[in-house]
């Protein structure tokens, strides 16, 4: 039987689910798997990367803060990756002896806010970082045609740099084209009744603390709020404490997780998983 060596890099990385979710994607299609969790500095990227697949590697996941970077390392990249700047997953062809990228973030996040019953037509998202996380997911949401998709982050250069980079993002109905802007405009321009209908967290910004946000960010009590990250020990995370105060409709980014690993393992694999994956397997130890 074939193994495959498989894992999850990034920084911090003790709090990753990956592992147990790829296990149990293992046993339901009697694959052999070895998936680890690397915490990797950024300086040491490459050179892991490399080694990991001159070692046998077949296939590896990238979350914060590599996603970006991992495409140094990489030989080819997928349309979506391209459009973006950033991958989750990286493979090795050992006939060809190249490292391929590839992002299954965007559709793992929709496919998750369908089963939710979270409504992007029409919405205003905020979105909240401008690095590959937040990145990953733009092209998907504004495939479903939001009202507008609002970025905000604590370095505003950085926005300018998402704002610049997704500018050339068309649409086949123009009409239905959602606005592109940061959270400083739609301020702006906005009417009284123009809130902010979803709360997209793709920041890191609270683990080693209390999570905040300087800026109004335009909210109601039926504003959903989903973080793109999850917390090992509990459900909740600093984001999820923090917006609790605000509405009662939070969500982790668990659903997402589950959704991109199984698009992560078939790609390895050529397998598609079965998602329907009850959360208590997941934590339970």
């Amino acid at each position: 039987m074939k193994s495959y060596k498989l894992g999850v890099i990034g920084n911090p990385i003790e709090h990753s689910l990956s592992p147990k979710i790829h296990s149990i994607f293992a046993k339901q299609t009697n694959i052999q798997i070895d998936y680890q969790a690397y915490k990797v500095d950024g300086s040491d990227l490459e050179l892991f990367i490399e080694d990991f697949f001159k070692s046998g590697g077949d296939g590896l996941n990238v979350t914060v803060p590599h996603k970006i970077n991992c495409l140094n390392v990489a030989d080819e990249y997928s349309t979506d990756v391209k459009a973006i700047g950033a991958a989750n997953t990286l493979s090795f062809n050992k006939s060809t002896n190249k490292i391929y990228a590839h992002t299954t973030d965007g559709a793992g996040f929709v496919a998750d806010a369908i089963k939710k019953d979270i409504s992007i037509f029409d919405a205003n998202i905020l979105i909240l970082g401008a690095g590959g996380a937040a990145q990953s997911i733009i092209p998907m949401i504004h495939a479903k045609h939001p009202a507008s998709i609002v970025l905000d982050n604590r370095t505003q250069e950085k926005i300018q740099t998402v704002l610049d980079r997704f500018s050339l993002v068309k649409s086949d109905e123009p009409s239905t084209r959602a606005q592109l802007t940061d959270l400083k405009n739609f301020s702006k321009h906005r009417s009284l009744t123009d809130n902010i209908n979803l709360v997209i967290n793709t920041t890191s910004a609270g683990f080693d603390g209390p999570f905040s946000w300087n800026e109004d960010i335009f909210t109601t009590k039926d504003t959903i709020f989903y973080d793109l990250s999850y917390n090992k020990i509990d459900s909740s995370t600093p984001f999820l404490s923090w917006a609790s105060q605000y509405s009662d409709q939070c969500h982790n980014g668990i659903g997402m997780l589950i959704n991109q690993a199984a698009l992560s393992f078939e790609l390895w694999t050529g397998i598609k998983p079965d998602i329907n994956i009850d959360e208590n397997e997941i934590f339970n130890e």
